[in-house]
């Protein structure tokens, strides 16, 4: 079995994390903004592709399972590097060796843009809490007066039996 397949799907695997990126950056700008409605219709996109990218991703280990039955049948691991380590063709080898750079590191770039708006949205979502809060005060802070003031009276009755 030759490469090619699997070249392609790591292709395409990195276009599809590289969508991700994006999308991400744009949700970065959107939470800043405070855009709810824009907000959801990114996460719903972000569904879809994350949908698609498990899909791809079943796709490669079908495809590196099938070259590794054809050309190693020792069970090995099978892992990208693993088929390096197989290659005889030193263009192929160098290939792959590019589009697994890239898309590792895609992916740390994947990872730290989410990272960023993982800690906008909890900024967002304590500004939120605490809006509500002094929109919304507890009585204790409602009453004035000490504490001693608030014991006098709690220990007073309504009803005064002493007559």
């Amino acid at each position: 079995m030759s490469l090619k397949p699997i070249i392609d799907i790591l292709e395409e695997l990195l276009h599809l994390h590289v969508e991700f990126v994006d999308l991400s950056k744009t949700k970065t700008n959107v939470v800043k903004n405070g855009d709810v409605d824009t907000l959801s219709s990114i996460i719903a996109r972000e569904r879809k592709l994350s949908r698609k990218m498990e899909k791809v991703e079943k796709e490669r280990q079908q495809y590196m399972a099938t070259w590794f039955e054809a050309n190693q049948p020792q069970k090995q691991e099978q892992t990208v590097t693993t088929l390096l380590s197989q290659v005889e063709s030193e263009k192929d080898k160098e290939q792959l060796i590019e589009l697994t750079t890239e898309l590792v590191r895609t992916m740390a770039q994947l990872k730290q843009q989410e990272q960023l708006n993982r800690m906008l949205i909890q900024q967002s979502l304590q500004f939120v809490h605490f809006s509500l809060d002094l929109m919304n005060p507890t009585i204790e802070s409602m009453n004035y007066g000490t504490d001693k003031e608030k014991q006098v009276r709690t220990k007073q009755s309504l009803f005064d039996s002493k007559v």
